[in-house]
């Protein structure tokens, strides 16, 4: 399987419809739940893991998992929440096997880069250049809360249910990463400025 962009946010009934029908072994209802969320899992494991040839394979074996587990889908959450959560441990798993690397952040750059001009896109892409480096540095764990909470949007307590951790220790893993962040920002105040925008409820 091969990622492909997402349509249109499904709604949640379409989604526990598809999910009864794929309990069922329902190959066309497993093939609609993976094109409807495969690309935001691809961006999660991308981000967590690095750029590495192996992302593919991480997101196909999220999907395996999944789809293999569904009789534990019980609605108490989005399917794409509990998906992710999958997807989260599977990157983790992979990125403890091997060192990350830089990460494209490419949203980054076009919100900092909205009107460009030659000085503008240089300084946006030495920025970028900067998150790159510092988003590889972080340890596996960190960096899955910084991705999760401030890149994905998702809220603390849903991030901590994802990584099996206390609220407050995601909270302190989010907190460390940010003074990172803004250490190493100070001359790319558009980048911090776009970065302390994103974040979900704490």
């Amino acid at each position: 399987m091969r990622a492909v962009s997402d349509p249109s946010p499904p709604s949640p009934g379409d989604v526990s419809a598809l999910v009864d029908r794929a309990r069922r072994q329902d190959p066309a209802a497993f093939r609609e739940l993976f094109h409807r969320h495969v690309r935001g899992i691809h961006r999660v494991a991308t981000r967590i893991h690095g750029r590495h040839p192996d992302v593919e394979d991480i997101v196909q074996t999220a999907f395996v998992e999944a789809f293999r587990s569904l009789a534990d889908f019980r609605g108490d959450a989005l399917f794409s929440t509990w998906l992710t959560r999958i997807a989260v441990r599977v990157a983790l798993r992979a990125a403890r096997k091997k060192s990350l690397r830089p990460l494209p952040l490419e949203h980054a750059l076009e919100r900092a880069a909205d009107t460009p001009g030659p000085e503008r896109l240089a300084a946006a892409r030495e920025g970028l250049a900067v998150l790159e480096r510092l988003l590889a540095e972080l340890r596996p764990k960190r960096r899955a809360a910084f991705v999760l909470n401030v890149l994905e949007g998702y809220s603390l307590e849903e991030v901590a249910a994802m990584l099996g951790a206390s609220t407050g220790a995601v909270k302190v893993r989010v907190h460390d990463a940010r003074r990172q962040f803004e250490r190493r920002l100070a001359h790319h105040p558009e980048l911090l400025s776009a970065l302390s925008g994103q974040g979900g409820e704490s």
